[in-house]
Order: structure tokens, then C-alpha cells, then sequence
């Protein structure tokens, strides 16, 4: 064995994705886990290919563009040949896989929690390939789940948006096939509650993230409302554009969100997943393969979720402070986000008081607190579905 260093800070590394200006001052952030520390390895690493699975397309979507960003570096870092497939639907993941272990992939990243499943039954078939699947809750010898906690966030982004709202309202609009939508959804809106010296409503808007109209006709609705301030959880940058163009406070899911709506953006959030799969592919490239097979849950405190800088000249005196401190809390587990009493919309108590959510519940529940006084669906399901060519790309 012999020392290689691996020295390689990921987040300035990122520049021409706009990552940067997405950390805006980067006050309050912790910068800890977006480094590759220096660490002893083999010095005969085995051939790696790693190909990424999207269900959508490259460019234009803030989930993509995460799993780009992470597929750059790996590139960078270890050195390993990558490749993806994109628009793969549930039902053609199967052939997908085949594709890939054709083409010589021997790690495949299910880029999206729409294959939670099917990526399942694709571990057990490929015994010699290594999966990683988003949102996953499964794990074996060859397949590794990651659930990143990005409802720690949108709880203080909801907090935010309450402390800043001039109208006191403020409105969501997700697309229900998102990761985790109904707990992000619910995060944000204990996150209004935890500001108690104001009556703050809370409105959510369903809309496809594909269904640009749909999407437009959910924030023009908030906005008739008389929401002041909206919070955008859907997987195109569309609907944050549009905040944008109309003049309303965004929040959104999104690392370039300052560049995307630089005169309204309040803060937001966004994934870092490559010390993660670069970490998980070296497991694979120096033959460490007995720790690969694991369930990992991180948020704010590993650096996995990360939140947008705040511009001090767009938002309420001690805005930052506040949010800072109820993150630092978050991330000490000094409070739970889903600590009870939280009723549902039909009054209904899903948490008591005094108790508090598993993880595993926050990942499963489908079912809106009563914080939110008002739900519109404004998307049919969908069926102008594009499928995938199955072209495998550099």
C-alpha cells in the first residue's frame, strides 16, 4: 500500500456550474463535509464504470443537475469512466440495466426515487454490479440506499418565510412525484409555525413539474391569494423563473437559484451528493466492497442538504440570525422537526405531543398537517410521457 492524496475541495470545484453563487456569502454554513480528505488506498484500483440512471433530462432540472455535478467530479476525482441514460421510465429500468452492465457499468446510480423498487430486483439479478439508489430504503451486499434529509431545510425555510411575509400568507407549490414531497411539504409548513407571535397562513398548490401551464395557473392562484412569498419543490426551474418574472419572494429547490431569480430569491436548498457516490465508488474501485451495501440518512449536519446564503437587503432585519439558529438547532437535534402535537387536515392527531417522527414515518407519510389551511391540485396525472431512447451518453 502506498499514501495517494486525494486532496479535492468540491465546492469551489463547481464555479462553472454556478454552485458558488448558489452558496451565496455562505454565512452559517458548514463547509466541513464538501472535502475529500487525504486518506491511504490501493494503489491497483479496478476498472470502474459508473453509469447514472436519470427519469428525466439533462439540463433545466435541479435533480439532474445534482447527480451531473457529482458524475463531473467523480470523473475528476477517482478518475472513472461515467455514463448515463436519460427519461428512463419505471417499467423500461430493467432494460436500462441491461444496457448499462452491457456497456461494461459495474456501479449503476438509480438517479431517482421512482426506481426505488425496480432497482431492488436489479441487485438481486446483477450480483456483480453495485447499485446506488436515491431515496431508497433498501439495502444488500451490492446495493447501497442514500436518503437525504431535505426536510430539515424546508423547515427553515419555512420559518424564513414566515418571518418575512408582509401579507401573512405564503404558498407552496410541489409536484407530488418529487422525493419526499408530503414531507417536505409538511416541514415547511412547521417550520411557518415555529414563529408564534404571528398568525401566518399556509397555502399548498399541487402541480406536475412537466406542466408549465398547470405550474403557472398554481402560483398565479397563490398569488390571488395573497401570497407574498412561495416555496417551489418541483424538478424544473420553470416555476422559480416565473416567481421570478411576476416580482414574488422565491424559495425553491434549486443550487443556482440566485442565478435563476436574482431579484427575489430569500434563500432555498440543494443537494451534495458527490462526497457521497465518490466515496461509495472508491469503495467499489479499491476492491472495499463489504462496507458498500448500506442505508445512509443525512441532512444538514454531514453537508449532504445545503441551504442558499441570505441577501441581508432583501430580507428583515435578523433574518439571518434567527435562521441560523434554528438550523444549528436542527442540526444538534436539540428539537425534532416532526415533534408533536401535529394534526392532519382532517383534525386527526398524527403525532402526539411529547412524541416525535422516526425518520422511516417522514419518508412514508402522505398525509398534510393542519397548518395548511388550503390544497389545490392543479395537474392530472401524466400522459404525454417521453420514453427513453436507451442511448447511453458521456
Amino acid at each position: 500500500m502506498k499514501l495517494k492524496k486525494i486532496i479535492t475541495f468540491i465546492l469551489c470545484g463547481l464555479t462553472g456550474l454556478g454552485l458558488l453563487a448558489a452558496c451565496g456569502d455562505g454565512a452559517g454554513m458548514d463547509l466541513g463535509g464538501m472535502f475529500i480528505t487525504e486518506e491511504e488506498v490501493n494503489p491497483y484500483p479496478l476498472d470502474t464504470k459508473v453509469g447514472f440512471i436519470y427519469g428525466g433530462q439533462v439540463g433545466g432540472d435541479p435533480m439532474t443537475a445534482v447527480f451531473e455535478v457529482a458524475r463531473n467530479q467523480l470523473e475528476r476525482t477517482l478518475g472513472a469512466e461515467t455514463c448515463y441514460m436519460e427519461n428512463v421510465r419505471v417499467l423500461q429500468f430493467e432494460e436500462a440495466v441491461d444496457r448499462m452492465a452491457e456497456a461494461g457499468a459495474n456501479v449503476i446510480v438509480a438517479a431517482s426515487n421512482t426506481f426505488n423498487s425496480a432497482v431492488v430486483l436489479a441487485a438481486r439479478k446483477y450480483t456483480d454490479v453495485y447499485f446506488v439508489s436515491f431515496g431508497g430504503t433498501d439495502q444488500s451486499p451490492n446495493l447501497a440506499s442514500v436518503q437525504p434529509l431535505l426536510f430539515q431545510a424546508a423547515n427553515v425555510c419555512g420559518f424564513t418565510a414566515a418571518f418575512n411575509t408582509y401579507t401573512n400568507r405564503v404558498g407552496m407549490v410541489i409536484d407530488n412525484n418529487m422525493y419526499n414531497a408530503h414531507g417536505i411539504a409538511n416541514a415547511f409548513a412547521l417550520g411557518v409555525r415555529e414563529l408564534q407571535h404571528a398568525q401566518v397562513d399556509v397555502s399548498i398548490n399541487w402541480a406536475l413539474s412537466a406542466h408549465h401551464d398547470d405550474t403557472r395557473a398554481a402560483i398565479n392562484d397563490l398569488i390571488n391569494q395573497g401570497c407574498d412569498i412561495i416555496f417551489v419543490y418541483q424538478s424544473d426551474e420553470y416555476g422559480i423563473k416565473l416567481c421570478e418574472q411576476l416580482g414574488v419572494g422565491v424559495m425553491g429547490f434549486a443550487y443556482n437559484l440566485p442565478e435563476l431569480a436574482p431579484e427575489h430569491y430569500i434563500t432555498g436548498m440543494y443537494l451534495n451528493l458527490n462526497t457521497y457516490l465518490i466515496d461509495k465508488t472508491r469503495n467499489y474501485m479499491y476492491g472495499n466492497v463489504g462496507v458498500f451495501g448500506d442505508l445512509t440518512q443525512r441532512g444538514l449536519l454531514h453537508g449532504m442538504v445545503e441551504m442558499i446564503g441570505f441577501e441581508d437587503d432583501r430580507v428583515k432585519p435578523g433574518t439571518r440570525d434567527l435562521a441560523n439558529e434554528l438550523r444549528a438547532i436542527i442540526m444538534d437535534e436539540r428539537s425534532a422537526v416532526f415533534g408533536g402535537e401535529i394534526r392532519d387536515r382532517a383534525g386527526a392527531i398524527r403525532v402526539e405531543k411529547g412524541s416525535s417522527l422516526y425518520i422511516s414515518q417522514v419518508f412514508t407519510m402522505r398525509w398534510l398537517t393542519n397548518i395548511i389551511d388550503t390544497e389545490k391540485n392543479f395537474s392530472e396525472p401524466l400522459t404525454d410521457i417521453v420514453l427513453s431512447d436507451f442511448v447511453i451518453k458521456q
